[in-house]
């Protein structure tokens, strides 16, 4: 069974850019690593108050919207 991507393409590309690990992600939100892989594979909501925290902690020249624009799953 083939893994599946994390929803969020941009966010995955910039994290692997910038060297930034799930867990530090997971960290930031005060969540476990499982709560924060459910979150980023599309498997639990992601709130806009984690969306802004994310973007401004890590990611302050990109965009909410840019950085956390949806791949559709097929």
């Amino acid at each position: 069974m083939k893994k599946q991507p994390i929803i969020f393409p941009v966010l995955a590309s910039e994290m692997k850019r910038r060297k930034i690990r799930k867990r530090d992600l997971a960290e930031l939100l005060d969540v476990c690593d499982k709560s924060m892989f459910n979150k980023l594979y599309g498997y639990a909501p992601i709130t806009w108050d984690e969306v802004c925290l994310i973007r401004t902690t890590f990611f302050p020249d990109l965009s909410s919207d840019e950085l956390f624009r949806r791949e559709k799953r097929r």
